[in-house]
């Protein structure tokens, strides 16, 4: 048995730049939803400031719910379509997983594994303890699976996967505003299409005018927002920077040739190239750029 990924000295885990960047570039939509948290104790119960206080204190907590095992488990379930490994699936699984929590010197037993219910090959980080991989990853070869879950470990070991979590979780009320607001303003544009087949010119003019100014008050309530969409090539920006640091923590731990041997494989899927604009968007960065940061790192 080789000994090659026993490293040496163990991994600590510690939030890295593009963590602490994700939680910064995060702040507006978590501003924004605080106003919408506080909007709504405020025309409820107009003048009681103690009800507004306690409904942002308790949202304010809300977040550490989702790090509690029973809570990330049924995230997991119900928002990603995952579930527990069958007995066969544990049995190819739980072993490269070992391999690399012994490889960064961690306790792997902390984290639970899932499968997603997915035929393409990909694997994931979610939360404080998840860690999923798909079915056709399990169909990997047992080095190359390693390679997979070792990136995976490098994302919890940098604080990405609880960032990612908080901030989804923090920009809930934010998105369904906007969400709220963008069914109402096509609520009101439906009626006035509907008046100007009827030849109301004066229906469908007030409609467009009100649709305009449900977007203006939305925009005067809460300037916040319009700061989540200028902000979405950094986060996007951050989190690329974050799967390069999860290709390092893998190639640390002695996985680097494993996963260049799998990024290789989607590249050859991979067919075009990337508009400006997704390429800005993109949460992760070419398959191309990954694997010459790769051989950079031997």
């Amino acid at each position: 048995m080789t000994q090659s990924w026993i490293p040496r000295e163990p991994v600590r885990p510690r939030p890295d730049a593009s963590a602490v960047m994700g939680l910064v570039f995060g702040l507006p939509a978590f501003v924004s939803s605080l106003v919408v948290v506080g909007l709504l104790p405020s025309l409820l119960w107009p003048g009681r400031t103690w009800v507004l206080w306690l409904v942002i204190g308790l949202w304010l907590a809300s977040g550490a719910l989702t790090f509690l095992p029973a809570v990330e488990s049924l995230l997991a379930r119900a928002m990603f379509d995952m579930r527990a490994p069958s007995v066969g699936e544990m049995t190819r699984l739980a072993p490269p997983w070992e391999r690399v929590c012994a490889a960064a010197g961690v306790d792997g037993r902390r984290y639970s594994l899932w499968v997603e219910q997915s035929r393409e090959l990909n694997a994931f980080a979610a939360g404080g303890r998840t860690v999923a991989v798909t079915r056709r990853a399990l169909e990997l070869p047992p080095r190359a699976l390693e390679a997979i879950l070792a990136h995976e470990l490098g994302h919890h070991l940098s604080g990405h996967s609880r960032v990612s979590l908080l901030a989804w979780w923090y920009e809930l009320p934010a998105r369904a505003s906007i969400f709220l607001v963008r069914w109402a303003v096509r609520l009101v544009l439906m009626v006035g299409n509907v008046f100007a087949r009827f030849g109301s010119g004066a229906g469908a003019l007030a409609s467009v005018l009100l649709a305009l100014l449900l977007v203006f008050g939305l925009v005067v309530l809460n300037p916040w927002l319009l700061l989540m969409p200028l902000l979405s090539p950094l986060l996007a920006w951050s989190s690329r920077l974050g799967e390069y640091r999860a290709d390092a923590t893998a190639a640390r731990l002695g996985y680097g040739p494993a996963l260049v041997d799998v990024l290789s494989g989607w590249l050859a899927a991979e067919r075009g190239k990337r508009s400006l604009r997704v390429r800005m968007l993109a949460s992760h960065p070419s398959t191309s750029d990954r694997i010459r940061r790769l051989h950079g790192t031997r």
